[in-house]
């Protein structure tokens, strides 16, 4: 006898009244996995943003080392990491990823800076003047790097 879920509408119902994935699949004689499967295909529940897919998002190769010294790290590196998870739409990042987002889009705007990487530096990661070539974007972008498409230029252009 096959095992068969009811249509996704059905499912995100009886999420919404508060049943978790296993309390779903009890009903339907299937384990909660296949619930989860459902649901994560149907688009109800969103992936987290890939630290590749952020790292992708930086025009430049950040230094990474462990402990101190790492440019990651640093109070800006984190900031930026956390602006570039929310602008990408990571419904996992917490609230004070969304704060430190907020925080930082501010200033740029408020202070006409945008974010420039220093490999040589202590932090790497530095605020420098707007200038005219800079547009919207968050960087200032390396002439000899390709400017990225789709979701990803979106989250590092400002949108007034």
């Amino acid at each position: 006898m096959q095992k068969v879920l009811p249509d996704v509408n059905t499912l995100i119902r009886m999420k919404e009244q508060g049943l978790t994935d296993d309390q779903i699949g009890a009903r339907y004689g299937v384990v909660g996995q296949a619930v989860n499967k459902a649901l994560t295909q149907a688009g109800y529940y969103r992936q987290a943003v890939s630290r590749r897919v952020i790292e992708d998002a930086i025009p430049w190769t950040v230094k990474r080392t462990q402990g101190a010294g790492s440019h990651h790290t640093s109070y800006l590196g984190k900031a930026v990491m956390a602006y570039l998870r929310v602008a990408m739409g990571d419904d996992t990042a917490k609230d004070s990823h969304r704060v430190a987002a907020k925080r930082l889009r501010a200033r740029l705007i408020r202070d006409k800076k945008v974010i420039d990487y220093d490999p040589q530096s202590k932090d790497g990661f530095e605020l420098v003047d707007r200038e005219a070539r800079d547009g919207d974007l968050i960087f200032r972008w390396p002439a000899d790097v390709d400017l990225p498409e789709g979701t990803v230029l979106e989250a590092i252009t400002l949108s007034a």
